[in-house]
């Protein structure tokens, strides 16, 4: 079973599948510098959004995570039914529907908590994966964290800096930018201004 708690763990897995998403890349370095520098940023950012969401989602991905342990479905069962939310046929109605199963009013409540059981059981290699438990070591709090989220910001966080740095480089050289245009689209701009340049310069 994998370790429960994650802190370096985390930031490795993130970094690791950060750098192989970009790994075409030309300035390798420069990404790393700012994986490296920005990662605990990105996370505590992550934290708080998910902070901010209902307790509801929260135990929703806790019981997700907790589930993908288990050894049977009569565990899982039982596990959720040990959560008070689900004391009630509505509120587990609800996480069926969550989880994208078609359930009835009608079923009882053993019947939606089978149900739901089975599906965890059948996707916990899909939910451990999924998902990683964290606890900051200044806090007794637990998360449940989607690391595929985490490093999905950090990548959009790293583009919108050098986006910027790229605007400000074609601003110095009158270059004209578009509004839609991505970091790499100005940055072969600015490559383009430089080689033209150098070849009037030589010509002359």
């Amino acid at each position: 079973m994998e370790s429960r708690y994650y802190k370096d763990d985390l930031k490795d897995m993130i970094l690791d599948m950060a750098h192989k998403e970009l790994g075409n890349l030309l300035s390798q370095k420069g990404a790393q510098k700012y994986f490296e520098g920005n990662i605990d940023k990105v996370i505590n950012n992550y934290i708080k959004k998910i902070s901010d969401d209902s307790k509801v989602n929260r135990t929703y991905l806790k019981v997700l995570k907790n589930g993908s342990y288990q050894e049977n479905m009569v565990s899982i069962g039982k596990m959720i039914r040990n959560q008070e939310l689900f004391k009630t046929k509505r509120e587990l109605i609800k996480f069926a529907k969550y989880l994208g199963l078609n359930v009835s009013p009608k079923n009882s409540y053993s019947q939606i908590l089978k149900k739901v059981s089975k599906h965890i059981y059948a996707n916990r290699s899909k939910y451990s994966k999924k998902y990683v438990f964290y606890k900051r070591s200044s806090s007794d709090q637990e998360y449940v964290l989607e690391p595929e989220i985490i490093k999905k910001d950090l990548i959009e966080s790293y583009k919108s800096k050098t986006r910027e740095d790229m605007k400000s480089i074609a601003k110095l050289l009158n270059i004209n930018v578009k509004e839609e245009d991505s970091a790499e689209d100005i940055r072969k701009k600015v490559i383009n201004y430089i080689i033209k340049e150098k070849v009037a310069k030589k010509n002359n």
